[in-house]
């Protein structure tokens, strides 16, 4: 069932833009926060960077530059902005994001995009697919084509901010496009905003969550071997025993584990608690992380949550949208800092 939430106004109807130059060329959408200025861009765009340089979408083509914060899920990043390039900085994450009345009346949009002297180029697309998390578009015609430097450009539907372009597939020509309400979920977390979207949002865990009952029933396979036969990674669904905990060795990101339902069967399957109550140093702690679930045997993997675990956190409950699942994936992308191992305490899917 689609929800439609109302659409709480911002200091302005459109982000301001800007084009990128780090590991490579890129764009980025400007957001405000507390009076400071954040940039918001695929993590790609980075490579191996954590500085930028900015220049802003406007006939004054102020300048900017920025670092890298952190990386999250989706392929994003956020960086804090500094220079001239701030006064336009004005789009609040604070507001309230949702396109569901928008994407059910609007099939044609354009990819607005900064050229590195400052000027705006628009394309026009088609909205050819619409997921929860990702929408999909087509060039309308030869002078409209997309191409990889143009990663991070703003997807506008009518006045509507809809998307950040994410990539571009070589042989079809069309744009992948991640939505901009699952965008601005994805990054509020990081500034200590409550969750805006609400088909997937972080809440406080119920009291003694593991005892009604895990779905969780066997860890099928992992990519990161435990530190050691002490931390293996069947602890992490040993019905939430206090005194055992998981750690894999960090040797690559992401990390993940995919564990198979009870009985090998589908089941509804709405949350899922990671308890890290246990792990010590905090340090040890996963920082970003995605949820992924599939209904097969093998792969269909989609995504239905992307976010930060905070060391402040005992455990933490993810709820998002209703979906029917056979396995549950857990991908971690980084930790809070300690080299020697990242992990959990356990994950609980709690029967519905």
């Amino acid at each position: 069932m689609v929800i439609l939430f109302q659409v709480i106004p911002t200091a302005e109807a459109m982000p301001f833009q800007a084009f990128v130059r780090s590991g490579e060329n890129g764009q980025a959408v400007l957001m405000s926060r507390l009076n400071e200025c954040y940039a918001v861009t695929p993590a790609h765009v980075m490579g191996d960077g954590f500085f930028a340089t900015l220049v802003g979408g406007s006939s004054a083509r102020p300048r900017g530059e920025a670092d890298l914060l952190q990386r999250f899920g989706y392929d994003l990043a956020v960086l804090r902005v500094t220079g001239a390039i701030t006064d336009d900085c004005e789009f609040d994450l604070d507001g309230s994001f949702s396109l569901d009345r928008v994407l059910s009346t609007e099939g044609n949009g354009q990819i607005v995009s900064v050229n590195s002297d400052g000027s705006l180029s628009r394309r026009d697309v088609r909205v050819s697919d619409v997921g929860l998390l990702y929408l999909r578009v087509s060039p309308v015609g030869p002078d409209n084509q997309l191409f990889k430097g143009l990663s991070g450009s703003l997807l506008a539907l009518g006045k509507t901010p809809a998307g950040i372009l994410m990539s571009v597939d070589p042989q079809t020509g069309e744009g992948k496009v991640l939505r901009f309400d699952r965008a601005v979920e994805t990054v509020r977390p990081f500034f200590g905003l409550a969750s805006g979207n609400q088909l997937a949002k972080s809440v406080s865990p119920k009291p003694k969550v593991a005892d009604e009952g895990n779905l969780a029933e066997t860890v099928e396979r992992w990519s990161s071997p435990a530190v050691s036969v002490e931390y293996r990674v069947s602890n992490l669904i040993d019905d939430g025993e206090a005194d055992t905990v998981w750690l894999a060795q960090p040797e690559g990101f992401p990390i993940e584990v995919v564990v198979d339902l009870r009985g090998g069967g589908v089941h509804a399957v709405d949350r899922v608690v990671l308890i890290g109550e246990g792990i010590m140093p905090p340090e040890r702690l996963p920082r970003d992380f995605e949820l992924l679930v599939s209904s097969r045997d093998e792969g269909g993997w989609m995504s239905v949550f992307s976010g930060t675990y905070f060391t402040s956190e005992s455990s933490r409950q993810v709820v998002f949208a209703p979906v029917r699942a056979r396995k549950v994936m857990l991908r971690i992308y980084s930790h809070w800092g300690d080299g020697t191992g990242v992990g959990l305490a356990g994950l609980v899917i709690p029967a519905k």
